[in-house]
Parts: C-alpha cells; structure tokens; sequence
C-alpha cells in the first residue's frame, strides 16, 4: 500500500513520520515503545490492509496501519493494549487505544450490516458507507457510567465475576437506550448491589478501548437498600474505610483508580 486514509482521501504513505502497527488486536512494540520512525517491515512484505491518520505526535504527522497477520518484526515484539497500561503515558495510551479502535473499526465494517454489500471510505469524513443502500457506519462509541459508591468515610468496592485480576474497583454498567448517564448509574446500582443512591457527583470522563467505551465517572452516595451482589456480576463487594483501602486498586491511569484516590484524598467536613 502505498497511501492511507484521511476522512476519506488517500495521501501519499511517506507524508506519515510516525507509524503504529496493529495486527490480530495487538500492537507492535520496541526497545523504543509502540511509535516508529518509519515502518518496520519491508515494503511489499505483507501491507498494511488499512492505514489511517491520527493526527500530529510530537510535531509529525502519526499513522496506524492494520495488518491481516501478526508479522515476525527484528527487535519488535506483540503485546496487547491493556499491557501498555502504567508502561507508558497517558497521552500515549490515548493514542494507542485510538489506533485500536479506528483499526477495529475498519476491520468490522468492510461490509454492511443492513444489506450485505461490500463499504467504500466516505468523502469526507472518518466513516464507511454501502454504496448500494447507502447506510453510512462511523467508529462505535459505547458510553458508560462508572460509579464509586460512598457512604460516609466509606466507599464500595467490589471484584467483578468477569475479570481475570482479583482486583477491588468501582461499580460500572452501560448506559441503555433511552437513559441519561444519572438514570443509568441509578439501574445499575440497584441491579448490582441492592442499593439506592442520592447525590452524585460527576468526576470525569475517559475514552476506555477495550474494545470501544467511553466511561463517565461518579462518586455516589447511598443513602437505602441492603447489600446484596447479583453472583452473576459481582463475585465480592464490601465496604472500605477511606484510611484502609485494599492494595489491589485500578492504577491512577484509569478512571476507577482516580475515583478511588479522590475519594481517599479527601477530608469529611465535621461540624464545628
């Protein structure tokens, strides 16, 4: 290949000076991290299937190429998004799970969905369209709510019946059509643990691509209901002092561990 993608145009390859690799949902890497000065394989050798731009990094123009196989690169070596967390910054990891996510997307798409027929970059912008039905796909974003429930000097955390690490973390759900962010987080507290919530607090919001959310994130106060997690869900959920919390916390990268040390940094106003 030797132009890439931008909302729909091609350009000449060699107008990228920075390049990220993806194949088989996982990203190429080196002694020198995840961005290249110039493409690690051989031109010809196996092309890029897709290659689109991200934008500047560090000045330069950075593309993502996503490759039909992983490929034995000299001195490179293939790891997975989420093994990127804590090894890299955060304007790093950004950048990472943007090129996941525009490869992810363009992989899944190549054909319709409503009719079957093969898609064609759109014109101007960052979509696929069917040229005979002419329904248009854009890069999926799935928006979450992600809750830290607290009561008093208290917070809930809970590990997760799904997750592969025994890590205590906060409380999340996606937001279902038709729902506000605060109705949502509402449901799933209730759908989770039993309880209900009063005030909320919005904290933040972080693009999360495994493979594609983006999680809006609360700290909650319960203010009813009786502890009871749903074993589908929820293997353990208990109640932590601010001063003692578990060790096994998300790292400060994610938005669950930035609710659990803003919690943990604050100090209760008692009444004089």
């Amino acid at each position: 290949m030797t132009e890439f993608q931008v909302a729909g145009k091609l350009w000449p390859l060699p107008a990228l000076h920075r390049h990220i690799v993806i194949a088989e949902g996982e990203i190429l890497w080196s002694a020198g991290g995840f961005i290249f000065s110039r493409l690690p394989f051989e031109s010809g050798k196996d092309n890029p299937i897709s290659s689109h731009y991200l934008g500047e990094w560090a000045g330069l123009a950075c593309g993502v190429h996503g490759l039909s196989q992983k490929l034995p690169v000299e001195g490179a070596e293939w790891q997975s998004l989420r093994s990127l967390l804590g090894r890299v910054s955060d304007a790093e990891f950004a950048l990472a799970g943007r090129a996941m996510q525009v490869v992810t997307w363009d992989a899944d798409h190549r054909y319709c969905g409503r009719c079957g027929g093969a898609t064609e970059y759109h014109p101007s912008d960052r979509a696929r369209v069917c040229p005979q039905c002419e329904f248009t796909v854009y890069p999926r974003i799935s928006p979450c709510v992600i809750m830290l429930l607290t009561r008093g000097d208290e917070c809930l955390l809970a590990q997760h019946a799904h997750h592969r690490h025994p890590m205590f973390t906060a409380l999340a759900g996606f937001i279902e059509p038709g729902e506000s962010a605060e109705q949502a987080l509402i449901r799933e507290v209730r759908e989770e643990v039993g309880l209900e919530v009063g005030a909320l607090r919005y904290v933040g919001s972080q693009s999360w691509p495994f493979p594609g959310q983006l999680m809006i994130g609360f700290l909650a106060e319960v203010t009813g209901g009786e502890l009871r997690p749903d074993p589908a869900e929820i293997s353990d959920a208990r109640w932590f002092p601010r001063v003692n919390l578990p060790e096994a916390i998300p790292p400060q990268q994610t938005l669950s561990g930035q609710l659990i040390r803003t919690f943990a940094a604050e100090v209760k106003n008692e009444p004089n």
